[in-house]
């Protein structure tokens, strides 16, 4: 069961890396690397797919339409707390903002809005219908077989490896917010640091640990 739900963690940052690609690089008319970490992950909507698999499992002999109306209410619920704690925490502790929904009517402080809520919602009925009566199945006979546990070794692997430069990223990124006195919108950041940087910017997009670190140590150090 445990490695089930490693293999959809896996999966869905995965996924959830490619949708935030698509969107934000539509969005900023650039390709951008979404999130806080160097690869092609985006943890968020690994422990999302995880909340999200545990919903649909709860209340299996309940009547279908309602088991739809509970798991629209219970996703858009969990979904926007842990969306919210991810964003505070970014915010408080490393005074950075990955995301931000001020332009959003109904937003609490730009970290959760009405819209992207009730998306998320819909998102997990479309999960319930489509994905979850097969993707559980399909998790734990990966995990049977050497390969899978080969490649998920691998992943795990290199997702800590990258966690660990990331978070060195993220102590680097908090000395600059605490030097310019303010919150860092880490979407700019890598913007700027692209354009400054020579080496070629698409390779900055898909990799920007190096760029980015490089043009906040040059800020910090004109800033002493």
């Amino acid at each position: 069961m445990f490695l089930k739900y490693l293999v959809i963690f896996s999966v869905f940052s995965i996924v959830g890396w490619i949708l935030e690609v698509i969107y934000r690089s539509i969005f900023m008319k650039k390709f951008i690397n979404p999130g806080f970490m160097s690869g092609c992950v985006v943890p968020i909507y690994g422990f999302g797919a995880v909340i999200l698999n545990l919903v649909c499992s709860m209340y299996e002999k309940l009547n279908f339409g309602y088991k739809l109306i509970l798991i629209f209410i219970l996703s858009t619920i969990f979904l926007s707390i842990l969306e919210l704690i991810s964003g505070l925490f970014l915010h408080k502790v490393f005074k950075l903002r990955l995301w931000d929904y001020s332009s959003y009517k109904y937003n609490y402080k730009g970290f959760i809005c009405l819209e992207f809520s009730l998306l998320w919602g819909i998102s997990s009925i479309i999960y319930y219908l489509f994905i979850y009566p097969w993707f559980g199945d399909f998790a734990i006979w990966f995990t049977s077989t050497k390969f899978g546990i080969i490649i998920l070794i691998i992943y795990w692997i290199i997702f800590l490896i990258d966690l660990c430069i990331s978070i060195k990223l993220l102590s680097n990124l908090t000395k600059y917010a605490k030097t310019v006195a303010e919150i860092i919108d880490m979407e700019k950041l890598k913007i700027d640091s692209r354009l400054k940087a020579n080496r070629k910017k698409f390779w900055n997009a898909i990799y920007p640990y190096i760029s980015i670190n490089k043009f906040v140590k040059e800020r910090i150090k004109e800033r002493k």
